[in-house]
C-alpha cells in the first residue's frame, strides 16, 4: 500500500512539474499562432480566416474530439502506466499486459474517427450546403479539396493516439511539448507559404486561400505522427509497430462502462465547447465568422497558455489522488483526499487571480491590441471585451470540471451527464435567441456561454463539496478561493484610472500612452499581488516542487 501511494505522489508531482512543458509549449503555440493569423487575415482576408476557423475546424474538432476523448478519459483510470506487476514475465517483442490494455482501448479512436470522417464529408459534400447556413462557402475555389485534406488529417492526427496515451501514462510532458511544438511550426510555416503561393498565381482574390489553412493542418498532423512515433521508438523497449496490433490482455469489470459514460460525456462537453461554433456555422454570414474567430483566437491565449495545462496535469493528478474504486487504506484515501483538496484551492486562487487581472486590464486595453492587428471595429473590440469577462470562468470551470471527471463513479457520471445536457440546450437556446433575435453578433455568443459556464462552475462545486462530506474530509473553501481585498481594491483603482484617463483625454490620448499607463497600474497590481498573497505564492511554489503532494505513507 505504502508503495502505491507513493507511486501515486511521484506521477501526482511529475505531473504538475512537467505542466511547465505544457506552459511552454502553449506559449510558443499562442505567439507563433498569432504571428500566423496577424499574416493570414493580411492575406486573406477576414472572412476567409473565419470560414476555415469556424467551420473547418469545427469539423475537426468534431471528429477528434468525439473519438478519442471519452477513451483518454477512461485510459486515465487504468492506472499508471510504464509498470507491471512484481514476477510478471517480460516480453521485448510485444508490449508489456498494461501496455496492451491501453494500446486496445487507444486503438478504438482511430476506427471511430475513420468512419466518422467519411460520414461528415458525404454530409458535407452531398447536396447539403445549403443546410450550413447564409454565406455557404462550397462554391469557394479548392472547397471539396479543402475539406478532404482537412478530414484526412483528423485520420492522419489519430494515428498518434497510441503513442500518445502511452506517453501521457508516462507523464511524459516534455515529449509532448517538443512534438507539438514542431507539428505548430510546420503548420504556421505550410498556411503561410501556400498563401503565398496563391497571392502570386492568383489575380484579385486568392484562390488557395481555403486550401492553405488544410495544407497547414495536412502538416501538422503528419509531424505530429512523426515526432511521436520518433521519440516513443526510443521510449519504449518493444518495437513501435506493435502499438498498432491489437491483442487480448485483461480489461478491468468497470473499463467498459467507464469509456461509455466518458464517450456520452465528451459529446455532451463537445457542445458546450463547440457550441458556440456551432450556432456561428448555422446561423452566423461569414464577416460575423471572420469576428467571431479573430476574438477567439487572440482573446484565447492566456486560456491556452495557463488555463489548458493547468486543467490537464490537475487531471492527470486527480484521476490518480483521489480514486474513488478499489481505494486504498481508509488513511491514505484521506490523506489523497487531502491533498487534492489543497490542489483545489490553490488553482481557485489562481485562475481568480488571473481572471481579475484580465478583467481590469482586458476590456479597456482592447482598442490598443486590436490596433496592432488592424482589426479595431466596434464588433471586434465589444465581442473582445466580453470575452475578457468569459475567461475567467472559463479558467474556474476547467479544473473543477477535471476533478468531477477524475473521481466520479459511473452512476454519477450519468447524472453529470444529464446536468450538462439541460446547461447545453440552455445555452444553445440563448445562442440562437441572441444572434438572431438580439442581432448581437460575436458578443451575444459570448455572453450565453458565460451563462453556461457560470451554471457549470455551481455544479461542480456543488459536487466537490458533497463528495467531501460524503467522506468525512475537509473540502476546499471556495470562498477562500477569492482574491485579498487589497489585490481587488488595486484592480477596480487600476480599471478606473484607465477608464478616467481614457474619457479626460478622449481620441487625443495617444496608445503608447495609453501603453504605458497600463504597464505602470499593472506593475502597481502585481506588487499588490506580492505583497499580499504570500501565503498564496508558497503555495503555487509547493505545488510546482511537489511539497504540496507528499503523503503521510511517503
Amino acid at each position: 500500500m505504502a508503495r502505491e501511494a507513493s507511486a501515486r505522489g511521484a506521477a501526482a508531482r511529475s505531473a504538475f512539474s512537467g505542466a511547465q512543458y505544457l506552459v511552454g509549449l502553449q506559449l510558443f503555440v499562442r505567439l507563433a499562432t498569432f504571428a500566423t493569423n496577424v499574416a493570414v487575415v493580411y492575406i486573406a482576408g477576414r472572412q476567409a480566416f473565419g470560414v476555415a476557423t469556424v467551420r473547418f475546424e469545427l469539423l475537426l474538432s468534431t471528429i477528434l474530439f468525439l473519438s478519442r476523448e471519452g477513451m483518454r478519459s477512461a485510459i486515465l483510470r487504468l492506472g499508471d502506466g510504464g509498470q507491471r506487476a512484481a514476477g510478471t514475465p517480460r516480453r521485448a517483442d510485444r508490449p508489456a499486459e498494461h501496455d496492451q490494455r491501453i494500446i486496445n482501448a487507444a486503438l478504438v479512436p482511430i476506427a471511430a474517427g475513420a468512419a466518422m470522417a467519411g460520414v461528415l464529408y458525404a454530409v458535407c459534400v452531398g447536396g447539403h450546403s445549403a443546410a450550413l447556413g447564409p454565406g455557404a462557402p462550397a462554391t469557394a475555389p479548392h472547397y471539396r479539396l479543402s475539406l478532404a485534406v482537412y478530414i484526412g488529417a483528423a485520420c492522419v492526427e489519430l494515428c498518434v493516439e497510441p503513442l500518445f496515451v502511452l506517453a501521457r501514462a508516462r507523464v511524459l510532458f516534455k515529449l509532448q511539448a517538443q512534438c507539438e511544438g514542431a507539428a505548430v511550426a510546420c503548420r504556421c510555416a505550410a498556411v503561410v507559404a501556400v498563401l503565398l503561393c496563391g497571392r502570386l498565381v492568383g489575380d484579385g482574390e486568392n484562390p488557395l486561400r481555403l486550401l492553405a489553412f488544410a495544407a497547414g493542418q495536412m502538416a501538422y498532423a503528419v509531424a505530429m505522427l512523426a515526432g511521436f512515433a520518433w521519440h516513443m521508438s526510443r521510449e519504449l523497449d518493444y518495437p513501435l509497430w506493435t502499438c498498432y496490433v491489437p491483442r487480448p490482455a485483461s480489461r478491468g469489470a468497470a473499463t467498459g462502462g467507464l469509456a461509455a459514460a466518458f464517450v456520452g460525456q465528451s459529446l455532451l462537453k463537445h457542445v458546450l465547447t463547440q457550441g458556440d461554433s456551432m450556432a456561428m456555422a448555422r446561423f452566423a454570414t461569414a464577416d460575423e465568422m471572420g469576428v467571431f474567430a479573430l476574438v477567439t483566437n487572440y482573446g484565447s491565449i492566456p486560456a491556452r497558455v495557463l488555463f489548458l495545462p493547468l486543467e490537464e496535469a490537475s487531471r492527470a493528478v486527480f484521476s490518480r489522488m483521489a480514486p474513488t474504486a478499489g481505494a486504498p487504506a481508509d488513511g491514505e484515501a484521506r490523506a489523497d483526499a487531502l491533498n487534492a483538496a489543497r490542489i483545489l484551492a490553490t488553482l481557485g486562487r489562481l485562475q481568480l487571480l488571473l481572471g481579475a487581472v484580465i478583467v481590469a486590464f482586458g476590456p479597456l486595453h482592447a482598442p490598443l491590441l486590436l490596433s496592432l492587428v488592424r482589426q479595431n471595429d466596434p464588433a471586434v473590440r465589444h465581442a473582445f471585451a466580453a470575452y475578457c469577462l468569459y475567461l475567467p470562468l472559463m479558467g474556474l470551470n476547467g479544473f473543477l470540471e477535471a476533478f468531477v471527471h477524475s473521481v466520479a463513479t459511473r452512476p454519477q457520471l450519468v447524472r453529470v451527464n444529464v446536468w450538462m445536457a439541460v446547461f447545453s440546450a440552455a445555452y444553445m437556446a440563448c445562442a440562437v435567441y441572441a444572434l438572431c433575435r438580439l442581432g448581437l453578433g460575436s458578443a451575444g455568443i459570448i455572453a450565453a456561454n458565460m451563462l453556461n459556464m457560470a451554471l457549470r462552475i455551481v455544479y461542480c462545486a456543488r459536487f466537490v463539496s458533497r463528495w467531501y462530506a460524503r467522506r468525512g474530509v475537509a473540502g476546499p473553501r471556495f470562498a477562500a478561493m477569492l482574491p485579498s481585498p487589497a489585490v481587488a481594491a488595486a484592480c477596480l483603482a487600476s480599471a478606473a484610472a484607465t477608464a478616467a484617463a481614457m474619457s479626460a483625454a478622449g481620441p487625443a490620448l495617444h496608445p503608447a500612452m495609453l501603453l504605458l499607463l497600463g504597464a505602470a497600474l499593472g506593475a502597481a497590481v502585481l506588487a499588490t499581488i506580492w505583497r499580499c498573497e504570500q501565503p498564496f505564492i508558497q503555495s503555487v511554489l509547493a505545488l510546482r516542487s511537489g511539497r504540496a503532494l507528499r503523503t503521510k505513507t511517503e
